[in-house]
């Protein structure tokens, strides 16, 4: 399928989400509709081990379209922009938000909804929506317990843009790399989850969110639940054991 806002680039065991909205990537509704119908069909994709979301040109995304938060359409745009967050927040192999410039309000939302932000040294981030009167939704829901509640209530509270160190410190972004050296640093920095099994990556996700839902000892119980009767039913579980048990390289079927 053909989209008008989202391009892509598959390589091997992954594939590259594009925003492309210029000047900025503004996420409209029309923007965020597509995004999820890729992620979706990438889901389903056994080619892809990661999905690597980037921006094109000068910003990873300046946010999602203001005129779209008025009180006659905020409505429309709150459905689609949930459904976009959740769908990447539970997404079912691992996913990194290569940052290479502005990521701001909603697009800061989005990126942090996947599991890694990796970001250039240019990157900046923020969420503004406080200085317009407004809040954003998907960092109040989720940046307390991903970040703890002082750096959620500073990023939420003041509005400020943060660099990418700073936001490094704060916990927000996993690692910052040269503006020089940052496509080959990201590629290097994906190949560390793409080199692993798909379906034990998936299992592994899917264990370690969970545990988000329970206690510690029903989270114990739960993941041992996966680890009993869905990990080692797989291929590459023991294929992967045997294979540091022969001292040689596995060799995955994803299954």
């Amino acid at each position: 399928m053909k989209y008008k806002f989202i391009k892509t680039e598959a390589k091997p065991h992954r594939l590259d989400i594009i925003i492309d909205n210029p000047p900025v990537n503004i996420l409209t509704g029309e923007v965020m509709k597509e995004l999820i119908q890729v992620l979706k069909d990438a889901a389903n994709d056994k080619a892809y081990r990661v999905v690597v979301l980037k921006g094109a040109g000068k910003a990873w995304s300046a946010g999602a379209d203001v005129s779209e938060h008025l009180p006659d359409k905020f409505g429309k745009m709150l459905d689609v922009f949930g459904e976009l967050c959740e769908l990447i927040r539970e997404y079912q192999i691992p996913t990194v938000a290569a940052v290479n410039g502005l990521c701001l309000g909603g697009g800061c939302e989005v990126a942090a909804m996947c599991d890694f932000i990796v970001a250039s040294e240019k990157a900046k981030f923020g969420q503004p929506e406080i200085k317009v009167g407004v809040f954003p939704p998907a960092a109040c829901a989720h940046f307390a317990r991903k970040y703890g509640l002082t750096t959620a209530l500073e990023i939420i509270l003041t509005g400020d843009i943060f660099d990418a160190e700073q936001s490094k410190q704060m916990g927000l972004v996993s690692k910052v790399f040269p503006v020089d050296s940052f496509d080959e640093e990201v590629d290097k920095f994906v190949s560390r989850l793409s080199s692993n099994s798909r379906v034990v990556l998936r299992l592994a996700k899917r264990a370690t969110l969970s545990s988000e839902e329970h206690s510690p000892r029903t989270a114990a119980r739960k993941v041992e639940e996966v680890y009993r009767n869905r990990l080692m039913s797989t291929h590459d579980a023991v294929e992967g054991l045997n294979a540091f048990l022969e001292k040689r390289k596995p060799e995955w079927k994803d299954e």
